[in-house]
């Protein structure tokens, strides 16, 4: 920061955020209210080293909060490792040491929880066997949580996936001496993952919200496995077996793992105790008829105890079966739904919108909305098993989207026509607003109430109760894209 403390900022910010709240204000009163708030923002950002996103979060209280409800899957919520996710210094490392509390499950067996992911680790008379290693940030308070309780050394890591949340935090385990002989298992397409995030290091950054300069450049950036399998791996630490099996599903290289002599089951992202991010529309390909057979046959296993790499230990062996057949169920109806429409030849767009869930299946506690939702696993079927085209005709060999924009302005009488009446869509059909929003912001995006409207209308998208975690980023990201415009506007 250059000029104004971070409380002040959000002092200010918050103040003029209840007062734009206000219900019984007059649209001239809120016009007027807002147009202060915008000019108070722009002092700030021109006099600190705020970015745009953080402005808007600090200018709209009301949004981390929103985000927050499915960003912490499960677990608590850090805005540090969040935004800092490859980062391996500053206040993510702070926030998770702070953060992070350790369980006994079972007889020299811990669940680590940390913001956003847990790890298991098991005590052997050999050494200890670690399930993931966190996001780059946890890897010091993993290895403090370890030795909270345990003195053994660490004899294997077991990478679940490659994701950034369960394979980044090793680095500070390696930096422990004794650890410097331990063997790191995982699935044999793990590799080719790192490989696809240092390739599209620039593109990763983009889609998941992180800093480009945080993402792995070369290969020395990630501690790789030592050890890969394909189908199944059993190995033994310390006399006690443990299974190690592959199923595509979040990934194309995820694995769980079974303990049968302690009947614990470490679920990895298999399941995650609400419908899990399997239609994420910002990643690649994800498998939910194989995700289904995994949970399946992770349900033949009848596991005592539970634990799964994001939320709470399940303890009650029947809680964990009908949990696991519920969300079994809950895939395969929706890829049979979706593989049936696709078969009769209904169009793309329409077959997510007819998707019902039956309501035991719907309505199961287990079940809860949070990341994506039942329709965005569907588009993720039909991306697997179709093109790219999408069914529109126009849609083949379209026209600029901004051409389109500036004729659909033409049409409503003028874009400050269109405006207008967008503004009058956000109360009562958010979902058109955001069309029409989108053809504004495209064909004029350098116009200040232009810009101003996508604020509005995506703030209005993201605290509606029907938004899920992932759409509600993607909103935020064109805010802070609009309110990056105001700046430069009001820069020049």
């Amino acid at each position: 920061m250059r000029l104004l403390p971070t409380f002040l900022i959000a002092i200010i910010s918050f103040a003029c955020g209840l007062a734009l709240s206000t219900t019984d204000l007059g649209n001239d009163a809120r016009t007027k209210l807002r147009t202060l708030k915008t000019s108070i923002g722009n002092t700030i950002a021109h006099n600190t080293d705020l970015e745009a996103r953080q402005l808007i979060l600090l200018e709209h209280p009301s949004l981390l909060k929103a985000v927050a409800r499915g960003g912490a899957f499960g677990g608590d919520f850090s805005l540090a490792i969040a935004q800092g996710m490859f980062r391996k210094s500053g206040q993510g490392i702070e926030d998770a040491i702070k953060m992070m509390r350790i369980e006994e499950v079972a007889p020299r067996t811990w669940l680590i929880r940390l913001p956003i992911v847990n790890v298991v680790f098991f005590e052997t008379d050999e050494g200890l066997v670690l399930v993931d290693t966190g996001m780059a940030p946890a890897g010091p308070a993993i290895l403090k949580a370890i030795r909270q309780v345990s003195d053994k050394p660490l004899h294997t890591i077991i990478y679940t996936h490659g994701h950034v949340d369960h394979a980044y935090g090793t680095w500070a385990l390696m930096e422990d001496k004794n650890n410097r002989n331990v063997q790191i298992i995982a699935q044999e397409n793990l590799p080719a993952r790192f490989q696809r995030y240092i390739r599209l290091r620039g593109s990763l950054a983009h889609y998941m919200d992180q800093p480009q300069a945080d993402l792995p450049s070369s290969g020395e950036d990630l501690v790789w496995p030592t050890r890969t399998f394909d189908k199944q791996l059993t190995i033994q630490v310390g006399g006690e077996t443990f299974v190690l099996q592959h199923h595509r599903a979040e990934t194309d290289d995820q694995l769980y793992v079974w303990a049968p002599q302690r009947r614990i089951l470490a679920s990895a992202d298999y399941y995650q105790g609400f419908l899990p991010n399997a239609g994420n529309g910002k990643r690649s390909q994800r498998y939910p008829e194989d995700w289904a057979l995994a949970l399946r046959e992770m349900a033949e296993l009848k596991p005592n105890i539970l634990l799964p790499a994001h939320g709470a230990a399940i303890h009650n062996p029947q809680q964990i079966q009908e949990n696991l057949q519920i969300l079994a169920e809950t895939l395969q109806f929706i890829v049979d739904h979706t593989v049936n429409e696709l078969n009769k030849g209904t169009r793309k767009d329409v077959i997510p919108k007819q998707l019902q869930l039956p309501s035991h299946l719907a309505n199961h506690a287990s079940m809860k909305e949070q990341y994506v939702s039942p329709a965005d696993i569907s588009k993720m079927v039909i991306k697997r098993y179709t093109g790219w085209w999408d069914d529109i005709p126009s849609h083949w060999s379209p026209t600029p989207l901004a051409t389109q924009g500036r004729e659909i302005a033409i049409l409503a009488g003028g874009i400050e026509q269109l405006v207008a009446h967008t503004r009058q869509l956000i109360d009562d059909d958010i979902q058109l607003a955001c069309h029409l929003t989108d053809w504004a912001y495209l064909s004029y995006p350098e116009r200040d109430d232009v810009q101003q409207l996508v604020i509005d209308t995506y703030k209005a998208r993201i605290l509606d109760s029907k938004s899920n975690t992932m759409e509600m980023l993607t909103y935020l990201n064109t805010m802070a894209d609009a309110r990056q415009r105001q700046l430069q506007n009001t820069a020049k």
